[in-house]
């Protein structure tokens, strides 16, 4: 088969820690030395038997032809797939290939050992090589004295029980490194909102100041809920990067009160998934997860994994278990309209006759599922839009006001301090 080399470093996926200990135990149970080479066929770590009485080890300074030999050996497994027997000077050695994650990432060796009796054209060709390398006969003949003897197929096997145990660890190393992008992609995303809020708080005086005016967003809560048992896991799954980078940005990095938040808004999620019709039997391996997040002992990476997966398994029980409700679709429609013409002169009327239902009807499903009036809901999106284009724009208060569906500046002002408790330019200096 085609072999496609790893990006990856031998020491960025083994643990060389562990590996010392299985090669201690693989070469003293099997009485073969093995070593780990890399792509090239530079040995980087071994365990012999016996170092004294190793060929191996008296010609690795002087033998420049051996990493070229263990390299194309190790291609040779990898191109295989299977363990690749070779003859090493006088003796032989077995090659198996690392593979992470369907690459080549180096090669394993075993022996030297002998497949036949060390008769005197086996003396005589080791003493032949060793003389080359300045070796005495009677070291020569004291080392091959030393050479466990073994069948092909032992080989092969002893070979092949060390590539599983390697391949073990590659693959629980895979599964870290997988986690590990899912961390970084979840905080990647949670710092892309917190860079909207972003200032810099030299001191505690300031994080007081900023955290004074802050709110826990809890209306983004509805919309979530709604959108999740609706089935639009697209919009639900955006709504819930931005409630993260909310906690994120309230709890000012103390880890403490961003596992408090995030465990109230898994319990809030949890009951909405009852109401959407998940069986409790369903969420007990969700809860076991979020009872690990509030842990003493789980750190902020794995905060941020737990709180994705966990998210993730949320969305995907409601999803398959959901019941759609009437009241939730009209409510995605009349918010999805709102976001897209909030710009424009909203009324109730207008939205509603686009939302398919009556003003009644859409007053009380703000109220009852937004727990907030139409109203309100219209100006927390015009707020957002706003607080968006003081972040990204240079505009004037009276800019930012008619960008963000306001008649003027001056009502801009007085709404934006009812949902903020500050005015825009204050806002603006403490924040951008």
């Amino acid at each position: 088969m085609k072999v496609f080399l790893s990006d990856y470093k031998l020491d960025q996926v083994l643990d060389f820690s562990d590996l010392k200990h299985l090669f201690s135990h693989f070469a003293n149970l099997t009485e073969i030395d093995v070593s780990l080479h890399d792509q090239e066929g530079s040995e980087i770590l071994t365990y012999r038997v016996n170092p004294e009485k190793s060929i191996c080890e008296l010609v690795k300074e002087k033998q420049s032809g051996c990493n070229m030999q263990m390299k194309y050996a190790g291609l040779k497994s990898a191109e295989l797939g299977e363990p690749y027997i070779f003859q090493c000077g006088t003796m032989v050695k077995c090659s198996v290939p690392i593979l992470f994650e369907e690459k080549f990432l180096g090669s394993l060796a075993c022996g030297p050992v002998l497949l036949w009796e060390a008769d005197e054209i086996a003396k005589n060709d080791l003493a032949a090589f060793a003389n080359k390398y300045d070796i005495q006969k009677e070291k020569a003949e004291e080392i091959l004295g030393c050479v466990k003897q073994l069948t092909p197929e032992n080989m092969r096997s002893a070979a092949g029980m060390l590539a599983v145990m390697v391949s073990y660890m590659c693959k629980e190393e895979s599964i870290f490194l997988k986690q590990r992008a899912k961390i970084t992609k979840q905080q990647d995303r949670i710092a892309d909102l917190l860079a909207e809020k972003r200032v810099a708080t030299s001191s505690l005086e300031t994080i007081e100041r900023r955290n004074k005016f802050k709110k826990y967003p809890y209306e983004l809560e509805k919309e979530l809920i709604a959108f999740l048992q609706t089935g639009n896991s697209t919009n639900a799954m955006q709504i819930l990067n931005s409630i993260l980078g909310e906690i994120f940005a309230l709890s000012s990095g103390n880890l403490e009160s961003i596992k408090a938040n995030i465990y109230e808004l898994t319990a809030v999620l949890m009951r909405a998934a009852v109401d959407a019709g998940v069986s409790l039997s369903e969420m007990n391996e969700i809860l076991k997860k979020v009872t690990i997040i509030l842990a003493d002992e789980t750190q902020y990476d794995e905060v941020c994994l737990l709180t994705t997966e966990v998210m993730e398994a949320i969305n995907q029980v409601i999803s398959s278990n959901r019941f759609t409700k009437k009241s939730n679709e009209n409510l995605i429609n009349a918010i999805s309209y709102i976001k897209k013409h909030y710009r424009e002169d909203l009324s109730l009327d207008t939205v509603a006759k686009n939302a398919f239902v009556s003003n009644y009807y859409l007053s009380h499903l703000f109220r009852d599922e937004m727990n907030m009036t139409f109203s309100d809901y219209v100006n927390k999106v015009r707020m957002d839009a706003a607080i968006k284009l003081m972040k990204e724009t240079k505009m004037s208060i009276q800019e930012i006001a008619v960008q963000s569906g306001f008649a003027d500046a001056s009502y801009f002002t007085k709404t934006f301090k009812k949902y903020h408790g500050i005015t825009p330019k204050k806002y603006m200096s403490l924040y951008f």
